[in-house]
């Protein structure tokens, strides 16, 4: 899945919560009903099929494929729920096929603000989904959840919660290999890859295969050197006041990354390995460090050919003398299309699954997919989480960069690092010049 402030994270929940608003209200009588009549219209027709598509990798016990259509179907007998989930790529090419063609499913999942090409700010302004005002779960979700979600003053998707990037490992090869605590800034980290390498070990495994999983480590940099220094970076990009081509910016933070390739710390064949080949590697013991999102913690624990202890840290992308930045943004979550026969059977099914107590909600925050903000499950942080709460909780983290670019800009961030990593000749000036220009296009008129 892919990716200012954001909704509170677990033990800041209720602080925070109870600061929030609701929204507005929705314009169309299709989509207008209040969550009671949506309820008393479902229960009065035949078993209605209503199908939804989302991103990620399935895994057993799956809870968009198998966990929720059943509970679903358990709560309301008259309805049918299909889930297809496709890897990211998969996915967006998928989407923008059935949005072309009028067949889109009836729920979609959408990326929060500008984010990748199923961001709710360009699907809302092409009319591609369903005002949400009117849903009563809004007013848990408050105000800070639906801001990314909002366009002209509506809301057009559902956050499911929080989101997390940071540095995966295993503690069993760090203490084997003398590394007795977590590194906490650039030159540590460095340090600790150089020392695993020298053991023999592979320090980092990425799945570059799937070029969207660059943001994962870019993203930690990012939240590091340049949100610190100036936290309205991107929308000063829109003014001309920022550029990428800006000195000690996004050529810092590539060139940061880029050292990883260059050492060999991360797997110099990452290219030609996907996401999923990449996890599995890292679960099999075959690295000591990958990349990777809250929303895959339980591909990430799942056994593998060894056992081992895994810990969860923030990519220490600060320098010496500087304090760690965490990168955390509100994840991504279902949105409603316009054109569906089922707006009102999909509202449905979104009040059950994020009332924030229904057997539903439970089974999704025990799925530990994300980082719940309220209800069930947001007193329970995940051991693994806690550096990431604390970080949110001392006011020490960021949103993820695409959030704040109109989609494509990371595309070609991607395009242009992969052509570098992949011994093309391509230069960081070259890349930062690229997402200045693919920028400056999208944003032309």
């Amino acid at each position: 899945m892919k990716f200012k402030k954001l909704c509170a994270l677990s033990v800041a929940g209720a602080m925070i919560l109870s600061a929030l608003a609701g929204c507005g209200s929705s314009p169309s009588s299709d989509t207008n009903s209040t969550a009671s009549q949506d309820s008393s219209a479902a229960s009065d027709q035949k078993t209605a099929i209503v199908t939804m598509m989302v991103s990620g990798t399935e895994q057993p016990n799956d809870f968009e494929t198998q966990i929720l259509p059943k509970l679903v179907k358990e709560k309301y007998p008259n309805l049918h729920l299909e889930v297809t989930k496709l890897p990211d790529e998969q996915y967006y090419t998928a989407l923008k096929t059935r949005l072309a063609s009028g067949e889109c499913p009836d729920m979609i999942l959408v990326q929060p603000k500008y984010a990748g090409s199923n961001s709710v700010l360009g699907l809302a302004k092409a009319g591609y989904l369903a005002p949400l005002d009117d849903l009563s779960v809004l007013e848990k979700v408050g105000k800070a959840g639906t801001d990314p979600f909002t366009y002209e003053g509506k809301v057009y998707g559902v956050p499911e919660g929080v989101a997390i990037l940071g540095t995966y490992y295993n503690k069993d090869i760090f203490k084997k290999c003398g590394i007795t605590a977590e590194p906490k800034n650039w030159t540590e980290f460095l340090d600790v890859c150089k020392k695993l390498k020298a053991a023999g070990v592979q320090p980092i495994v990425m799945g570059d295969k799937d070029s969207y999983v660059m943001q994962f480590g870019l993203y930690q940099i990012a939240a590091n050197q340049i949100y610190p220094k100036n936290k309205q970076f991107d929308d000063q990009l829109t003014t001309g006041k920022t550029k990428f081509t800006d000195k000690d910016t996004w050529d810092k933070v590539l060139s940061m990354y880029k050292t990883l390739y260059d050492n060999g710390y991360i797997e110099k064949n990452s290219l030609g390995l996907s996401a999923q080949q990449a996890i599995q590697k890292f679960v099999d013991g075959e690295a000591a460090m990958t990349f990777d999102g809250s929303f895959n913690a339980t591909a990430l624990n799942a056994k593998g050919a060894k056992d081992f202890e895994r810990g969860y840290f923030p990519m220490p992308g600060n320098d010496v003398d500087q304090p760690i930045y965490g990168a955390v943004a509100m994840g991504a979550g279902p949105a409603i299309y316009a054109n569906s026969k089922h707006i009102a059977e999909c509202k449905q099914i979104l009040e059950y699954w994020l009332d924030g107590e229904s057997d539903l909600w439970k089974a999704f925050a025990d799925s530990g997919r994300v980082v719940v903000a309220y209800g069930y499950g947001s007193d329970q942080t995940n051991p693994l989480f806690k550096p990431f709460v604390d970080l949110y909780a001392q006011n020490r983290s960021f949103y993820w960069c695409n959030q704040g670019w109109p989609a494509g800009t990371e595309n070609e961030m991607e395009a242009q690092f992969g052509s570098m990593i992949g011994g093309q000749g391509t230069k960081v000036a070259d890349i930062t010049k690229a997402m200045q220009a693919k920028f400056d296009e999208l944003t032309a008129g």
